[in-house]
C-alpha cells in the first residue's frame, strides 16, 4: 500500500494542506497550498463560513494539481490551553501465543489515558515515554516481542473540548474527515527532529501570526508548553499605528520591505503610502524596520525566559520556526538574543521550504511513526485513485458525534 498523508493546519493568518508520501523511507511532498484565513481571530472562530470557504480553496488548489480528490486528513492543534500530564498503565497478553500486536499496543495507550482527561478537555496525544515486557524490560518497539503482558508511560496531551470542537467541525463542514488529531508543538519537533533532539534537552519556539509557542522536550518526550499572543500581526498593528496607516497598507509593507533587524536595511527603498488622514508618506525600509525589530526583540525575550521557566535543565538546543521566522534577516535579530544557543528552522523538503509549513509537515511524520508503532499503514486516497498520483523518485455531522468518530480512529490508527 501506497502511504500517501495529508494534513491541515489553521492558523488566524493562513490554511496550510499538505499531502505527502513516504517512498523508500523519506518523506515527498506532493502537493502544498496555503490560503489566507481571516476567519480566525485570538484561536476562535469568528466567520465560520470564511474558515470553510478557506480550507475548501486548499482541497481544490491540491486536489487539481493532484488529480485526485482528498477526502481525509490529520489535524494539527496548536497548544493554547493543553494539558499535560504523566500516566503509566499495563495489559495483558491475551493471545495464546503470548506475542504482542498492534491491539495489544491500542489497548495499553487507551489504558493510559483512562482518567487522565478532564471533563471539558479532550485527549489530543498519546505520547509514549517506555514500552515494557516481563513487567520492567524496556523496550521501544513492542509488537512481535513475547511476554504476558505490555506496560506503557506515556505523557497525555488533552486540549479544550471547545477549541477541538470548533475546528472538527469546520473542516468536517469543509469537506474533510478528520482522521486524527495531533498537537502542532509535535509537528514541529518531527520536522526537525535529529539526534541531537532525540538524546538530549531542548525547545521549539513556533512563532505565528497571533500566537506563539515555546515547547520543551527530553529525548523527544514533550514535558512542558507555554503559549503566549504575540505574533507578526503585532507588527503589522505596531506599523498601521505608528504611521496612521490601514492595517491592508501595513500588511503590504510587512511583506515587502521589512526587515527583522534594522541592521541591513536600506533608507533609500521605500514605499509611498497614504495614511488615514489623507497625507502621502514615504516610507524607507530602515524606519519600518526598527519598528519590526523592537516587537520581534520583545517577542523572542518572552520566549527566551518561557525557555527557562518550563524547564530548569540544561537546554541543548533552541529551534525557532513559524511563519515570523521567515522574515528576511531574521537570523540577525534571533542572534541578537539568544546568541549562539539558538538555530533558525530550515525547511528542507521540496515544496514547502517555508517554516510556516513546519507543524503541517512535522504532523504527517509524527503520524507514520505512530502508524508503524502499531504495525499498520494509511494511505488518504481512495486506491482508485492512486494510479492518478505520481510520485517522481528521483526527486523523490454534530460536534460531539464528531468527536467520537476522530477520537475512535485515534485508536484504531
Amino acid at each position: 500500500m501506497r502511504k500517501i498523508i495529508s494534513s491541515i493546519d489553521i492558523d488566524s493568518d493562513s490554511i496550510k494542506l499538505v499531502v505527502g508520501e513516504f517512498f523508500e523511507n523519506r518523506l515527498h511532498i506532493l502537493s502544498a497550498s496555503k490560503v489566507i484565513n481571516y476567519g480566525i481571530e485570538k484561536g476562535k472562530v469568528v466567520d465560520e463560513e470564511s474558515v470553510v470557504d478557506s480550507i475548501k480553496k486548499a482541497i481544490q488548489e491540491v486536489s487539481n494539481e493532484l488529480g485526485v480528490e482528498i477526502e481525509k486528513c490529520i489535524l494539527g492543534l496548536d497548544m493554547t490551553g493543553a494539558r499535560l500530564a504523566k500516566s503509566a498503565g499495563a495489559v495483558k497478553i491475551k493471545n495464546e501465543q503470548h506475542k504482542i500486536m498492534g491491539s495489544d499496543v491500542n489497548d495499553v495507550m487507551i489504558a493510559t489515558a483512562d482518567g487522565k482527561v478532564l471533563d471539558n478537555y479532550v485527549l489530543v496525544s498519546v505520547v509514549p515515554v517506555e514500552f515494557t515486557v516481563d513487567g520492567d524490560r524496556a523496550i521501544k518497539r513492542p509488537i512481535g516481542i513475547e511476554s504476558e503482558n505490555l506496560g506503557l508511560k506515556s505523557i497525555i496531551v488533552s486540549s479544550p473540548k471547545d477549541y477541538v470542537s470548533s475546528m472538527l467541525d469546520i473542516v468536517n463542514k469543509a469537506g474533510l474527515k478528520v482522521i486524527d488529531v495531533v498537537p502542532n508543538a509535535m509537528g514541529d519537533y518531527y520536522m526537525f527532529k535529529n539526534q541531537t533532539t532525540a538524546s538530549s534537552v531542548g525547545a521549539i519556539i513556533n512563532l505565528g501570526s497571533e500566537a506563539s509557542s515555546v515547547t520543551v522536550f527530553n529525548k523527544g518526550i514533550i514535558t512542558n508548553t507555554s503559549v503566549f499572543p504575540l505574533g507578526s500581526k503585532n507588527i503589522i498593528k505596531d506599523i498601521a499605528f505608528v504611521h496612521k496607516i490601514p492595517d491592508a497598507e501595513a500588511q503590504a509593507i510587512y511583506q515587502d520591505l521589512v526587515l527583522a533587524n534594522g541592521r541591513l536595511a536600506n533608507p533609500n527603498e521605500y514605499r509611498i503610502v497614504v495614511n488615514l488622514d489623507g497625507e502621502e508618506l514615504r516610507l524607507n525600509q530602515y524606519e519600518v524596520s526598527e519598528i519590526a525589530s523592537y516587537r520581534i526583540e520583545e517577542i523572542l525575550n518572552l520566549a527566551k525566559k518561557q525557555t527557562n521557566v518550563l524547564t530548569k535543565r540544561e537546554i541543548s538546543y533552541i529551534i525557532v520556526t513559524g511563519s515570523l521566522s521567515e522574515l528576511r534577516d531574521f537570523n540577525l535579530a534571533l542572534e541578537n538574543v539568544f546568541g549562539k544557543k539558538a538555530i533558525l528552522g530550515k525547511m528542507n523538503i521540496l515544496g514547502v521550504r517555508d517554516n510556516s509549513y513546519s507543524s503541517t509537515v512535522g504532523i504527517i511524520k509524527y503520524f507514520d511513526e505512530k502508524l508503524e508503532l502499531k504495525g499498520k499503514s494509511v494511505t488518504m486516497v481512495s486506491e482508485k485513485s492512486l494510479s492518478n498520483v505520481y510520485i517522481d523518485s528521483s526527486q523523490a455531522e454534530s460536534k460531539s458525534s464528531l468527536l467520537g468518530k476522530v477520537f475512535g480512529y485515534f485508536f484504531d490508527n
